[in-house]
């Protein structure tokens, strides 16, 4: 399921390039979207067509929000990348759990709707990206 997930997520920063930040974590987690009904599916192949779509939709989005923190930062660009990453991944670890329990308690069903809620939550906080101004947020790789 992974292994997609590591070419598309190379192609990030050149859609960022192209398109802006937003648009391209928004498309990023547009694709992830599409996964979820996938999952919910009783063929295992549309099952594991649509992890894959999710995995490749938020590893793509994750690189394009981790080049914008390079990006917006303007001073101290390693702490702000560090306390990104920091949380990023403590968000992964609280995620997981949640998911777990979901999962555990009600289903895999609800556990697809926890995903759809935190990458709803994703694109939501993604509209409120900025940087200061004087910067282009356009080009932001």
């Amino acid at each position: 399921m992974f292994l997609p997930s590591i070419v598309t997520t190379l192609l990030a920063g050149r859609a960022v390039a192209r398109f802006g930040t937003r648009p391209a974590i928004w498309g990023a987690l547009a694709v992830a979207m599409v996964g979820l009904p996938l999952m919910l599916s009783s063929h295992l192949s549309q099952v594991v067509i649509g992890m894959v779509l999710v995995g490749i939709g938020t590893f793509f989005a994750q690189a394009a929000a981790t080049g914008f923190v390079g990006q917006a930062a303007q001073e101290n660009r390693g702490v702000a990348s560090g306390t990104y990453l920091a949380c990023y991944f403590a968000g992964g670890l609280v995620g997981s759990a949640v998911l777990g329990q979901l999962f555990d308690r009600f289903g895999w069903t609800s556990c697809v709707v926890g995903i759809g809620i935190a990458l709803t939550s994703g694109a939501l906080l993604t509209g409120r990206l900025t940087l200061q101004p004087g910067k282009k947020f356009e080009h932001v790789a």
